[in-house]
C-alpha cells in the first residue's frame, strides 16, 4: 500500500479552488469504473468536499512524478480515496476506488 507524507501546499491548493480542471487521460479515463465501480464523476465530485482530507505526497513506492493522494464524500455519499497528479493547475487522476474501512475511520474521524 503506498504511503503519504503530509504537504501545506497541497491543502491550500485543494481548499483555494471551487473549480478544478480535470485532464483524463485514455487509460485513466475508464480504469476505475471497470476494476473498482468508481466513475470520472465520481471522482470529480470528491474534490468539492468541504471536508476533504489531503492525505500528502506519495513517498512509497517511488513514483517518476509525484503523486497525491486524498479521501472525500462523494454528492451521493461515498468516501472515496483518489490518487493524483498535478499538471499546469490542472488535476490528473491516476487512480481511484471506495475507502477501505480503515481510510473511512480516518476521514469521519478528522471530519468530527
Amino acid at each position: 500500500m503506498a504511503k503519504f507524507r503530509f504537504v501545506f501546499w497541497l491543502l491550500e491548493f485543494l481548499q483555494s479552488h471551487r473549480v478544478f480542471e480535470f485532464e483524463w487521460d485514455d487509460g485513466n479515463s475508464f480504469k476505475s469504473i471497470q476494476k473498482h465501480g468508481v466513475d470520472n464523476e465520481m471522482v470529480e465530485s470528491i474534490f468539492i468536499d468541504d471536508n476533504l482530507l489531503a492525505l500528502g505526497e506519495q513517498y512509497q513506492p517511488e513514483t517518476y512524478e509525484s503523486r497525491y493522494g486524498i479521501i472525500g464524500k462523494t454528492k451521493a455519499g461515498d468516501i472515496l480515496f483518489v490518487c493524483f497528479t498535478v499538471r499546469d493547475k490542472r488535476i490528473r487522476p491516476i487512480s481511484s476506488r471506495y475507502a477501505n474501512l480503515k481510510e473511512r475511520e480516518l476521514y469521519e474521524k478528522e471530519i468530527c
